[in-house]
């Protein structure tokens, strides 16, 4: 077969012939390109996904905060809470519906021209969501309400409310000192009982009647009695002072007994009463509980909480304060057994004033030498000032505690200038105590008495307690089915993009109240 003889045009080379193979260097060049523009287009489509991944995060990051900027507005403006109230018909949380919002709010940072119809622009970037997951969640009573705990510690970190509360755990020394020293005493004092005084008395007059007989009977025998010098219409305060001491304290120190509140309670249906939701890959809420966070968390408590005093109108029980410290379900209960501390704590501390106090223990002594100069039982003066003290402090201890609930301040160690009874004015007004009642400048007021008892709570008890209040509350703000189990606090996830049609990742974020 005859080859083709090729040569270049325009040029001839003389005595030879040149075999030229034509599109050789163009097919190298097409070669060349094709595996530049593959490199070329490669480098688009991994810059392309790498933006898409950054995209893809900012986008998530920024649907979590949209999800968590839902959080429950009546928490927080109530109790400076933050929590996303993922509840569905009174259940537990809906995670599902938490997805949802979360996707929805996805969408417009994958697709920014979602929902414009006109004035968009050209995405540059594919993003597509392929799956989602809600892969750990905190719930506000996880861990028994460390999550609520530490945001109430927050809170009052913010608030700066700290003051209060140290001044407080001040006069909870003060008063534990007092209480101690006052006890002891009545425990000396715990031998000697009105009916002994009665039974002295009965047998001192049954001696005078008999001598009195044996004198008649023999003559006057030249003897002179000794003079008594007992003011002239002394009363004696005794049985006053005893019959107050056995009244129903409540009937005495109410100011209106039938004001009452009647608010009950169904333990079904408080957090510590009910099974709770529970979290999943619960994250961690630090420093709920340690120091000077157990200030701030007593002083977020004390500012939020009702009481008899100041009564929350919303919730079920309105004295919350006492049900913090008692948790019985109805309000009359949970006033009477915090009425019956206080008046163990008042009784103690008269008791000390009426046996330390110059004063006091002077009129003391006076007051016993004239009951036994009256009751014919000189000899029994000590047994007198015994019962005298124990009876005695009791009515001012009725006083005190009645001041405090008509939201006068008593004085936390009392002395003459602050104290308010005298046994001869109760015994001529016969026991009654309705107007003794006076407002003490620099006392302590019903809410802080209060405030030195939640101190040495238990922390556990008392943050479950707080969470049923709380949960009390907000329902009787309208929302009726709320549940703190179902308050979510944080959340991580799972957001699984599909960029430029070609490539899929998963994309992981976390977001916690805490952090904001």
């Amino acid at each position: 077969m005859r080859q083709a003889v090729f040569s270049c045009p325009g040029k001839r080379i003389p005595g030879r012939r040149t075999r030229i193979r034509s599109g050789s260097v163009t097919i190298y060049f097409c070669l060349m390109m094709v595996v530049l523009v593959s490199f070329f287009c490669a480098s688009i489509l991994s810059v392309k996904v790498a933006a898409g991944r950054m995209q893809a995060a900012n986008s998530v990051d920024q649907s979590m905060f949209s999800l968590f900027a839902r959080y429950d507005r009546t928490l927080q403006s109530r109790y400076d809470l933050f929590f996303l109230d993922a509840g569905s018909g009174g259940g537990g949380p809906d995670l599902t519906a938490c997805v949802t919002l979360l996707e929805e709010a996805l969408e417009y940072g994958l697709k920014p021209n979602k929902g414009r119809a006109i004035l968009g622009g050209r995405n540059l970037l594919r993003l597509k969501r392929k799956g989602s997951a809600v892969t750990a969640y905190t719930l506000a009573t996880d861990a028994g309400g460390i999550p609520f705990e530490a945001q109430a510690v927050q809170a009052a970190r913010t608030s700066g409310t700290l003051d209060a509360v140290s001044l407080l755990k001040e006069k909870l020394t003060v008063r534990k000192d007092i209480e101690s020293k006052g006890r002891e005493l009545l425990e000396g004092s715990s031998d000697a009982s009105y009916s002994d005084v009665q039974e002295a008395a009965r047998e001192a007059a049954e001696e005078a009647e008999e001598a009195e007989e044996a004198e008649a009977e023999g003559g006057d025998d030249g003897a002179e009695e000794a003079e008594v010098s007992v003011p002239e219409g002394f009363i004696n305060p005794l049985p006053v002072l005893y019959r107050l001491y056995r009244k129903k304290v409540m009937d005495v120190v109410v100011p209106d007994p039938g004001s009452i509140s009647s608010g009950k309670a169904d333990r079904k249906k408080l957090v510590s009463g009910r099974s709770l939701a529970g979290g999943m890959g619960v994250i961690d809420a630090t420093g709920a509980s340690d120091g000077l966070n157990d200030l701030y968390y007593i002083a977020w408590i004390i500012g939020h909480f009702g009481n008899y005093a100041n009564p929350c109108k919303e919730s079920v029980l309105t004295y919350q304060m006492e049900y913090l410290l008692k948790g019985k379900y109805s309000d009359k209960d949970n006033l009477t057994a915090v009425v019956r501390d206080l008046m163990k704590v008042r009784h103690a501390a008269n008791v000390l004033c009426l046996y330390t106090d110059a004063e006091k223990s002077s009129e003391l002594d006076l007051l016993a030498f004239f009951i036994g100069s009256v009751l014919f039982i000189p000899a029994a003066q000590p047994l007198i000032k015994a019962v005298l003290a124990v009876l005695w402090a009791y009515a001012e201890s009725l006083v005190d505690v009645r001041a405090l609930l008509e939201g006068k301040k008593v004085a936390l160690v009392k002395d003459r200038d602050s104290w308010q009874t005298d046994p001869e004015d109760l015994a001529a007004a016969g026991g009654e105590i309705g107007g003794l009642t006076r407002d003490i400048p620099g006392g302590i007021s019903y809410g802080e008495y209060l405030g030195t008892m939640i101190l040495v709570m238990q922390r556990k008890t008392l943050t479950a307690r707080a969470m049923d209040m709380v949960e009390a509350t907000v329902r009787g703000m309208g929302k009726k089915d709320f549940r703190l189990d179902a308050c979510i606090g944080a959340m991580a996830v799972e957001i699984r993009i599909e960029s430029e049609g070609k490539v899929t990742f998963p994309v992981k974020a976390e977001l916690s109240y805490m952090d904001l």
